[in-house]
């Protein structure tokens, strides 16, 4: 696969996640023709985010923005690497880095997107008191994510010894 069809796909990604972003913080629904899709943030349907303040609306949008900027921050490190590869630029240091950095930034917004609906629902109870109701929860997907963010962690922590190996090796011939 062409990497500039990669690269498509992967801001594509980014466009698709800020689309339903706003659509799951706002109270407008996209319909297309006679289908009204419903987008809701985790834990919050739509009757519950309709119900929202305005202000408990922008506490969760912003609580809910912290992973979604932490991944897209993932992504861009990953548009490098890609950029980086077309150039042929393969293990230089600025590769491992911005492999490290994609694989570090999608561990940590997995981790955010774990701990936010919690966080939401202290924040919302904090501001409007009442019920004391918090969970939290852990899909399969998110636990195979974590594992691979991590490996890849280890893969680039590899490279980088291999490349050092390899300039040392380079440096007695």
């Amino acid at each position: 696969m062409k990497i500039s069809l990669i690269r498509i796909f992967l801001w594509l990604c980014v466009v698709v996640q800020a689309t339903f972003f706003f659509f799951a913080w706002t109270s407008f629904t996209p319909d297309i023709g006679i289908v009204s899709i419903e987008i809701t943030g985790e834990g919050v349907s739509s009757a519950a985010r309709l119900a929202m303040s305005a202000q408990q609306r922008a506490i969760g949008a912003t609580l809910a923005a912290v992973p979604l900027l932490v991944l897209a921050y993932g992504l861009w490190r990953l548009d490098r690497l890609l950029l980086n590869f077309r150039r042929r630029d393969l293990f230089t240091p600025q590769s491992i880095g911005h492999l490290r950095a994609f694989a570090g930034a999608t561990l940590a917004s997995t981790l955010l997107t774990i701990a936010e609906p919690p966080l939401r629902a202290l924040a919302f109870w904090l501001l409007a008191g009442g019920e004391r109701h918090m969970s939290a929860g852990v899909r399969s997907e998110q636990l195979i994510l974590l594992l691979v963010c991590s490996l890849f962690y280890l893969v680039t922590r590899l490279m980088q010894e291999g490349s050092r190996l390899a300039a040392e090796n380079e440096a007695f011939i």
